[in-house]
């Protein structure tokens, strides 16, 4: 056992005097250098070089190594430089800094071919930039021609990122950004944000970016720092001064306006939109914008949306003031022209004749409320029928023909069931584009006018055979089969009428696959998905599926997306109707309390909601 404890104690004396010789080697290697440093510094270049080579003989980490070599090189000794180098490599080929170090040598050196073969290794590294440059260097000096998907590539994501780290260029973070949008890939996009802006086409470009991954917040932050940038005066050397493409003051404030919209701050929204309408004038003097952005349809889409809101509000006033204006300035602009076509409508048939205004009336009173009724505005029918007829003549849109034919059949609100069946199968015969096909919109309106009138036979078949004659379903596998491979090629009205045709077949399983195609996976881009409802997706839609989860067992993601579809349903009957179905859900579910409070506040939001009513009546009994 003694003897034991004296091999141990020897061992551990062993250690300890070869831990004190390395730190004793390190220290005088420290000595050394800073010696050498100090005769470099007086003018002294030959004792320098004394001691850097009994230095050479204390190398013992790469870092050593490193420290030799810079010595060498400041005193110009390359080949003494490079052999200490390649010596360290030899016993460390894979060490980063030991390679990048002699890369950027190489470099220097302009042995530009061996420099690039040994910057591979450094590829996706700290160093990246390095191996990025010489690609880029090579890439340059090709004469073939590559395919845009080459620069697209998920290997050129990778080189674009280095070469950032290499200069600090945000547009290299542009370019690996584009390379994950065009493959889809939104989130990888939005990981390479970078830290700053260079200037407000940057930032508006990230704001794209932002937007396309639902971050809603982000892209709003980075249109206002846009709108920051935009308003300082360029440097000469400022990337503004020679971006290919400045930034629309009508771009960003219809993204910015967006992007609260879809925040739910519809009063931001407005106030963007408010902001930039009162800049600007016909002539664009108080904007920087050009006369074609003046005439451009995003800015009428900005006036649209300021309509539509402020007929939200009750404001009836404000909203013809902007959708004469929207007529008369965009006469083509077939949004704009249907709004006001349904404004016409709705003014013109709108009355005040219940009882009591009649007797007040009769006895010369007039109340406050039918005064404001008395001067509430009132388009013409006439006049937007005409306008919508004639733009119809130079565009041949076939939306906005459809929107002429639906208005002049609720104008003709008399015509009998075969009046309107004969004059919709002549819209049919008038523009069929071949067997059973024609074009998606006049399809739409003759499926929804044989529903309306209860020919649901008629409407199916007309829609089944449309939908075989258009994509070519049922040829070679079963029609279903054929339906749900079609999907990502359909147009969504398509999709949520298939839908509603597989529900009332009772084809459960198919009916769920349209609905959650056309709820989960039908929006703008592919970064919509998952649970969120595609902002293209009709609520009526994510109601419906809401309905198939709950019968088929799956109550949690019922009330989950009854939850979702009520926050962004726009009407109160609507939003009246999700929440009793959330307390049917919550009745199944044996939850009475959270059944009667959705009760409840479906009654606040239409006490005519005579199901709601019912329900909470068992629960109080």
């Amino acid at each position: 056992m003694r003897r034991f404890l004296c091999v141990l104690a020897l061992g551990a004396i062993g250690a300890a005097l070869v831990s004190c010789s390395s730190k004793s080697r390190a220290m005088s290697m420290t000595s050394a250098l800073d010696e050498a440093d100090r005769y470099i510094a007086q003018g002294y270049p030959k004792d320098a070089l004394r001691i850097l080579s009994s230095c050479e003989k204390k190398i013992l980490s790469p870092m050593d190594a490193i420290g030799v070599y810079k010595r060498y090189l400041s005193l110009d000794e390359k080949k003494s430089a490079e052999k200490i180098l390649k010596a360290s490599l030899k016993k460390n080929p894979k060490n980063l800094e030991l390679n990048a170090v002699y890369v950027s040598f190489l470099k220097n050196g302009k042995r530009f071919d061996e420099a690039f073969k040994r910057s591979e290794l450094l590829k996706g590294t700290k160093y990246g930039s390095l191996y990025s440059e010489f690609f880029f260097r090579d890439l340059i000096k090709e004469e073939a021609s590559r395919p845009v998907s080459f620069y697209l590539s998920e290997e050129m994501a990778a080189r674009y990122v280095d070469a950032y780290n290499s200069n600090k260029d945000n547009a290299w973070l542009r370019n690996a950004a584009l390379c994950s949008m065009s493959a889809g890939n939104y989130g990888d996009a939005a990981e390479v944000f970078p830290q700053e802006m260079d200037n407000s086409s940057d930032a508006y470009f990230w704001a794209l970016v932002m937007y396309d991954n639902k971050k809603f917040g982000e892209a709003a932050e980075c249109l206002l720092e846009s709108q920051r940038l935009s308003k300082k005066t360029p440097s000469l050397l400022s990337d503004e001064k020679i971006s290919a493409r400045k930034t629309s003051p009508i771009e960003a404030a219809s993204l910015l306006s967006d992007s609260y919209a879809m925040m739910g701050e519809e009063k931001e929204a407005e106030k963007v939109r408010g902001q930039l309408i009162a800049e600007l004038t016909l002539g664009g003097e108080k904007a920087d914008v050009s006369p074609e952005e003046l005439s451009s349809s995003l800015l009428g889409t900005m006036y649209l949306n300021s309509a539509l809101y402020a007929l939200q509000r009750n404001d009836e006033r404000a909203a013809y003031n902007s959708l004469l204006f929207l007529v008369q300035k965009w006469p083509d602009f077939v949004p704009a022209l249907i709004a006001y076509g349904n404004f016409a409508y709705n003014s013109s048939k709108a009355v005040m004749d219940d009882p009591l205004t009649k007797s007040l009336r009769d006895a010369g009173v007039v109340s406050t409320d039918m005064k404001r009724f008395d001067e509430r505005p009132r388009a013409s029918v006439s006049d937007a029928l005409l306008r919508m007829k004639e733009s119809v003549a130079r565009t041949r849109n076939d939306t906005l023909y459809v929107a002429v034919l639906e208005l002049e059949d609720k104008l003709d609100d008399s015509s009998d069931e075969r009046t309107r069946l004969g004059r919709m199968y002549r819209v049919l015969e008038r523009n069929a584009i071949g067997a059973d096909l024609f074009p998606p919109e006049i399809t739409q309106y003759a499926v929804h006018t044989l529903l309306s009138l209860d020919h649901y036979d008629e409407a199916k078949s007309l829609f089944k055979k449309y939908l075989i004659a258009r994509y070519k379903l049922g040829t070679e596998r079963p029609f279903e089969e054929d339906l749900v491979l079609a999907l990502p090629n359909m147009i969504l009205w398509e999709v949520e009428y298939a839908g509603y045709f597989a529900a009332r077949e009772k084809n459960t399983d198919l009916t769920k696959r349209l609905y959650e195609y056309a709820v989960y996976e039908s929006g703008f881009s592919p970064a919509y998905g998952g649970e969120e409802i595609s902002p293209a997706a009709a609520t009526e839609s994510a109601v419906n599926l809401a309905m198939i989860y709950s019968s088929t067992g799956n109550k949690d993601k019922a009330l989950e997306l009854y939850g979702r579809a009520q926050s962004r349903a726009t009407d109160n009957y609507t939003r009246s109707e999700i929440m009793y179905r959330l307390a049917c859900v919550y009745d199944a579910k044996k939850d009475a309390a959270a059944a009667i409070k959705s009760l409840e506040y479906s009654l606040y939001l239409d006490p005519s909601n005579g199901n709601a009513r019912l329900l909470l009546s068992k629960f109080k009994k």
